[in-house]
């Protein structure tokens, strides 16, 4: 198995560049046999330390596998002064993608000596992550030849709410609002990361200490907050939105260490534009200027709803919209362990293995999957 960083420059600040991460096999050194990409898009605030597992599964089911960590993973934690997000607009992370795309093409025909552009892609996105693949499948550059996707598996986004959850449209419409306002008065930066990876260093440093005189030990909020994630938000995407399913005495199907460990250690950034944040909570809020094309999106779709994180509220538009005009569109709700569920959960390998049967077609899969 061998391991690539690729890092490409995508504008001229001091932050301006994305990486690729590949995993691929090999005969021998910058030799491979592997003809299909599989690119993979984190989600928010998360970099390919989170991916990896996932990445090399599929590089040893004979892919060259990619992980494309946007700008963000470039900041480090001690930045005060955010005005060069004022540019990180949506359209560039999508000019962003279409870069990622295109490489991986070219390294992939480096070590297998084919034609880039026969190499079919295979690209699955996380949360953010698929909210950027599924307008992108939608914009032109998935109609350049570079920059095609032939498969997109977005996993627990939702683009539009199925027009009975009003109420959670309203929110939406409300977070817009709040969002757009910090952005009009200089505020391009999110940092809720920072306080969870704040919380993760208390919880793994000083776990039964009491931060801020709080009845909770510094572990026991850690658990909180990634299993009640709903809990601390002004506007939750789902009444029982979370990271990871657990309790106040442990997580139940993660290694909660590891989990602390990759957050500490490079797999979770402190600083994102907001400006994703804006164009998500437009979708969400149905705010005029804010949509997908869904007749766009004519590639084969699996959406994979994660229980407990977006689910079933994300498979409407897929099935609804995207289905209209698109008959090659499938969905599942995987089980209800939370949002973080299709990363390092002892049983993530088994969504990833139904992910792979549907790219290759080996076996149709149930609308429903629960264990």
């Amino acid at each position: 198995m061998a391991e690539y960083k690729i890092k490409l420059y995508v504008g001229p600040g001091e932050y301006d560049s994305i990486t690729l991460t590949n995993y691929v096999q090999e005969k021998s050194p910058w030799n491979t046999k592997a003809d299909k990409n599989l690119v993979i898009l984190p989600g928010h605030a998360l970099t390919e330390k989170f991916y990896s597992d996932m990445a090399i599964y599929y590089a040893q089911q004979g892919y060259s596998a990619y992980i494309l960590d946007r700008r963000e993973t470039n900041i480090p934690v001690d930045e005060t002064d955010f005005s060069f997000m004022q540019d990180w607009t949506f359209e560039e992370y999508l000019q962003d993608t279409y870069k990622g795309i295109n490489v991986s093409r070219s390294h992939t025909a480096l070590l297998n000596g084919k034609s880039a552009e026969n190499i079919e892609v295979t690209a699955i996105g996380h949360s953010h992550g698929a909210l950027l693949l599924t307008a992108y499948e939608a914009s032109e550059y998935d109609d350049l030849p570079a920059g095609s996707v032939d498969r997109v598996v977005p996993v627990d986004i939702i683009i539009k709410y199925n027009p009975k959850n009003s109420e959670l449209i309203q929110n939406q419409t409300q977070e817009f609002a709040s969002i757009s306002e910090s952005i009009e008065k200089g505020g391009y930066n999110d940092s809720s990361m920072a306080g969870m990876m704040y919380r993760g260093y208390k919880a793994s440093t000083e776990p039964e200490g009491h931060d801020f005189n709080l009845t909770f030990t510094n572990r026991q909020f850690f658990r909180l907050m990634a299993s009640q994630t709903y809990s601390f938000s002004e506007y939750p995407y789902t009444p029982d939105y979370h990271y990871w399913s657990g309790d106040l005495s442990g997580l139940y199907h993660v290694d909660e260490n590891r989990l602390l460990n990759l957050t500490l250690t490079g797999g979770a950034v402190p600083y994102t534009p907001k400006y994703l944040d804006q164009y998500m909570a437009g979708l969400m809020g149905n705010v005029e200027g804010y949509e997908i094309n869904s007749s766009r999106i004519d590639s084969p779709v699996l959406y994979v709803g994660l229980g407990g994180g977006f689910g079933d509220y994300g498979a409407w538009w897929y099935e609804d919209e995207v289905g209209e005009t698109n008959s090659r569109v499938t969905t599942i709700s995987w089980n209800n362990q939370g949002h973080g569920s299709l990363l390092i959960d002892r049983n993530s390998s088994e969504l990833w293995a139904l992910i792979d049967d549907w790219v290759d077609g080996k076996q149709p899969i149930k609308r429903s999957h629960e264990i």
